[in-house]
């Protein structure tokens, strides 16, 4: 069809933007009715029509629309395009002989399929320019036949795009809108038995394609966008946005995207061709798809999927008949996959990567990212492909899973004909460098801080030449972004205003619902209350939405079971909850909790009362979070076999895991918590009980604890971000061997209703106690409270180190109350308690040290314990510390300061996990971290 039969002239005054999204290039669309007339020079002699250089060049092989979309003609593409014996008309494009070549002076349409060539006879060369639009119409698509080839080679600020006639008429572009292209070739697919003479059928159409040749070139493909594609002839005949059928290695692909198709994204019959720099985006089925042996590789692909509608990010098939050769074995390097939530419209969950069939393939750096309500991440199904997984033509090496629903095992099944399991979590784990646990990720670029950075497999070009050396996990490095300039709908073209929270009729399953009572609840839009207690044994999601609260009720609410059952508590972005006076939630050993707000929607963990119309939040109102970790801590002196037991419930934690993976904790603000059961049992805010650094943990905020902001019993759990507000007791707290990380932490106090910024502990039976507390911490800010007794006769101080701790302190500025009596200033600021012996042995051995700090106080240092160490002289004979006077302004320098900005010591160098700084405290002096998502203490 021509693009003008699709308006009516009632319409035509309307001018719509040209947005073919190909370079962003703008304009009119104006549309010629085919009504106007030549005016003669003379009333006898009418003007010699002539041609243009358009109508020179393309008339041979194409029909001129009445159409200009974008200020360009548009010409019309239809049937086969065969070679030419006339002379050549090629200017910016035309044709001469077998040589077409697609100009980006005009736009493209298909109409129907159009076929470059014959099946291996009257073979063509079709070349696109870059910058170049091709439309496609409802029905129509695009086939490289084989023994032709497709020369289409954009670059990153010109890129090719294949897109629909609705999105190049400014129009919404769907799904489905067009076909997609497809390429035929002659490379060896295992469902012809005889390669020598093979005639496989295409799904649509029925084009042949298959053979012997493993270097055939189909051409090359590069800087092209593939969007809306994908139409439905019936339920097993659909397009995707490009088809590999039988091609061979010979040809070139890099830099491609295929966006919103309604079937697979990119789908591979047999063939040997490979491809690299892939963007897959929000397409309908399969991401990437792949049958009938292929053996190409993949190289830098990021999967994004579509929430409730996607299905896979990879499904890999050889073939039923595990015999067909050759088997499907590709290899595969630096993938990102997101893994969607929900279910598309055809009912299939969103997942991560299937491998079934009896494919093989060789996988490393792999990284699968899942959501709280995701499907399986990584399964192996059917016993060629567990048989190809013990015997290595399935591996995958320096992987990393990340997902609420990590695994899905092969098992037996005499209905569906299996008669092998497979443990895929053990066969995973049980190959080099695979790791399960947080990817700490921006968007899909890992931060500085990411395992993914340093955890890939290095020398890929020398395993196999195809790939090139990446040794990071993912298809980014942190630092280089390859799809900016040439994509569509992950960059400026997004609208980044956050959704609104949808209205909900009813609660998640796991939960019970009852009717908010009318004006009990301060936020009067709320009018549903989900109550969630007892022992939590299935997965189990708390849904947000702008008209509901969660309650917290019973006492211990107690996600999954020790040694038993594991679950797993998904917490959505934007949900409140509230708990009441006796209760909390504790996170068992082996599960997990997957809090992930956002700073457009924090989870708000708060008290009954600080939601209840007429009340009002104060400490220990509630319980707090507490994570049970199997991480090592020195309460246990046989790793193998420990069940410390936590201060309040007595739930058991420990072991000898310190990469033990808990979940994650983003965005979360915790209020009003940390009930007292006695003087010595008392709950904190979040506890991390031998948490391991699997676990990811960043901006979060505790404020107002009954008793300590944030403790640690032993464990490598690693914070990042982290905002502590009038904490009774201690706000950060260490003990029993904590070994994690932190960076960027902001500690204030509320005077005379707090103790320390900073109490560190190891084990008091000394250095026989492993592991030794050893923290590394870098950015902080700590502003103590006045030298006044709290309720329990504690004084307002800054940092506390004693009882054996080791550890690193870094960048931190503790800046006291000044005053001239206890009611207005701070106390001590830094004190060294030498009580323990090994804390002095850790001085002299160089295994406690703080540098590049500052110390602001009337009272600045304190010694006690001991005559040996000398708190002073100790802290100012290290590099770059001072008691300079600094001024801040609600924990921020100035942009112009001087005194920590650029003073700082930059850990980024030495281990990956700290963000590069110059600068002593939580703040550049630029970037307030906590706006947007953090309770402000008024």
């Amino acid at each position: 069809m021509e693009l003008k039969n699709l308006f009516k002239l009632t319409a035509l005054s309307t001018a719509l933007a040209a947005t073919l999204g190909l370079a962003g290039c703008g304009g009119d669309i104006n549309i010629n009715t085919g009504n106007e007339t030549t005016t003669p020079t003379t009333p006898t002699t009418p003007t010699t029509p002539t041609q243009s250089a358009q109508e020179l060049s393309y008339s041979g092989f194409a029909t001129k629309s009445s159409t200009v979309v974008g200020g360009k003609e548009v010409w019309v593409l239809k049937g086969t395009l065969a070679p030419s014996t006339a002379a050549s008309t090629i200017t910016t494009g035309g044709q001469n002989g077998d040589l077409i070549v697609l100009g980006d002076d005009v736009v493209w349409q298909l109409d129907g399929a159009v076929i470059a060539g014959g099946d291996n006879e009257n073979s063509i060369e079709l070349s696109i320019l870059p910058g170049t639009t091709i439309l496609g119409g409802s029905d129509s698509y695009l086939v490289i036949n084989r023994g032709s080839k497709i020369m289409a080679e954009g670059t990153a600020a010109e890129p090719i795009v294949f897109t629909s006639v609705e999105a190049g008429l400014g129009e919404e572009g769907e799904a489905g809108q067009w076909g997609g292209l497809v390429l035929l070739g002659n490379a060896p697919v295992n469902s012809c038995p005889d390669l020598t003479n093979c005639d496989a059928s295409f799904e649509v159409g029925n084009y042949s394609y298959g053979g012997d040749d493993t270097e055939d070139s189909s051409g090359s493909i590069k800087y092209v966008r593939v969007e809306f594609g994908g139409f439905k002839i019936n339920d097993t005949q659909e397009m995707n946005g490009i088809s590999f059928a039988g091609v061979g290695a010979g040809t070139e692909v890099d830099h491609i995207q295929i966006h919103l198709n309604n079937d697979d994204g990119v789908e591979f019959w047999g063939g040997n061709v490979s491809i690299s720099n892939v963007v897959l985006t929000e397409n309908f089925d399969d991401s990437l798809d792949w049958t009938n042996g292929w053996q190409g590789s993949a190289q830098h692909v990021y999967i994004r999927q579509a929430d409730n509608g996607s299905n896979r990010g990879i499904e890999a098939d050889s073939n039923s008949d595990a015999a067909a050769s050759p088997m499907s074995q590709p290899a595969l390097a630096n993938f990102t996959i997101q893994v969607a939530n929900g279910t598309n419209s055809g009912g299939d969950d969103a997942e991560g990567i299937l491998f079934r069939k009896g494919t093989g393939a060789h996988a490393y750096n792999m990284l699968v990212k899942g959501d709280v309500d995701s499907g399986e991440c990584l399964e192996v199904n059917d016993d060629a492909t567990v048989n190809n997984a013990n015997t290595a033509e399935l591996t995958m090496q320096n992987s990393l899973i990340d997902c609420v629903e990590p695994f899905k095992d092969a098992k037996v099944d005499a209905a569906a004909g299996t008669t092998l399991a497979l443990d895929v979590e053990a066969w995973f784990n049980g190959q080099e460098g695979n790791l399960v646990g947080a990817s700490d990720l921006t968007d899909y670029m890992p931060n500085s801080s990411s395992v993914a950075l340093t955890g890939g497999k290095a020398d890929l070009s020398n395993i196999d030449a195809r790939l090139k050396n990446a040794n990071y996990i993912g298809a980014f490095d942190g630092t280089n972004d390859w799809t900016v300039g040439w994509t569509t709908a992950i960059h400026d073209d997004v609208d980044t205003t956050p959704a609104e929270l949808p209205v909900m009729t009813s609660c998640p399953v796991g939960t019970t619902a009852s009717d908010a009572v009318a004006g009990l609840y301060k936020d009067s839009s709320v009018t549903l209350i989900c109550t969630l207690e007892g022992n939590v044994l299935s997965n189990t999601t708390l849904l947000a939405g702008q008209n509901v609260m969660y309650k917290i009720d019973g006492g211990a609410v107690l996600v999954g079971e020790d040694k038993g059952t594991s679950a797993t508590l998904a917490i959505q972005a934007g949900v409140k909850l509230f708990a009441t006076a006796n209760s909390y939630i504790a996170v068992s050993r082996g599960s997990k909790i997957m809090a992930q707000g956002s700073a457009d929607y924090p989870i708000i963990m708060t008290s009954e009362e600080d939601v209840i119309a007429g009340a009002q939040g104060e400490r220990g109102q509630w319980g707090g979070l507490v994570i049970l970790g199997k991480g090592l801590t020195n309460t246990c002196p046989d790793k193998n076999a420990c069940d410390a037991s936590f201060e309040v419930g007595d739930f058991p934690y420990g072991g000898n895991d310190n990469t033990d993976n808990s979940g994650q904790i983003s965005y979360v603000v915790v209020k009003y918590a940390g009930f007292k059961v006695n003087d010595t049992q008392e709950m904190n805010g979040i506890s991390f009980a031998a948490v391991g650094s699997g676990t990811q943990v960043d901006h979060i905020q505790v404020h107002a604890n009954g008793d300590d902001g944030v403790e640690f019993w032993g464990g490598a759990v690693n914070l990042k971000y982290v905002y502590l507000t009038e904490n009774f007791d201690d706000s950060l707290d260490w003990t029993n061997g904590w070994t994690g990380k932190a960076q960027f932490v902001n500690i204030t106090h509320e005077d005379g209703n707090a103790n320390r910024g900073i109490e560190a502990d190891s084990n008091s039976s000394g250095a026989a106690a492993t592991p030794v507390s050893a923290p590394k911490l870098a950015n902080f800010t700590i502003l103590p409270g006045v030298d006044t007794p709290n309720a329990s006769g504690d004084s307002g101080e800054g940092i506390l180190l004693r009882v054996g701790t080791a550890g690193e302190l870094y960048n931190v500025l503790v800046q006291g109350r000044k005053g001239s009596t206890a009611e207005t200033e701070s106390g001590e600021c830094l004190e060294l308690d030498g009580s323990v012996s090994s804390l002095v042995d850790n001085v002299n051995a160089g295994t406690l040290v703080m540098t590049h700090s500052i110390i602001d106080c009337n009272e600045p240092f304190k010694t006690s314990g001991t005559t040996v160490i000398n708190t002073e002289t100790w802290f100012m004979g290290q590099e770059g510390n001072s008691t300079s006077v600094v001024s801040i302004t609600d924990g921020m320098p100035a942009a112009n300061d001087t005194t920590l900005l650029g003073k700082g010591k930059d850990l980024s160098t030495d281990d990956s996990f700290f963000e590069s700084t110059n600068y002593i405290g939580a703040f550049d002096g630029q970037t307030d971290w906590r706006q947007g998502w953090a309770f402000e203490p008024q």
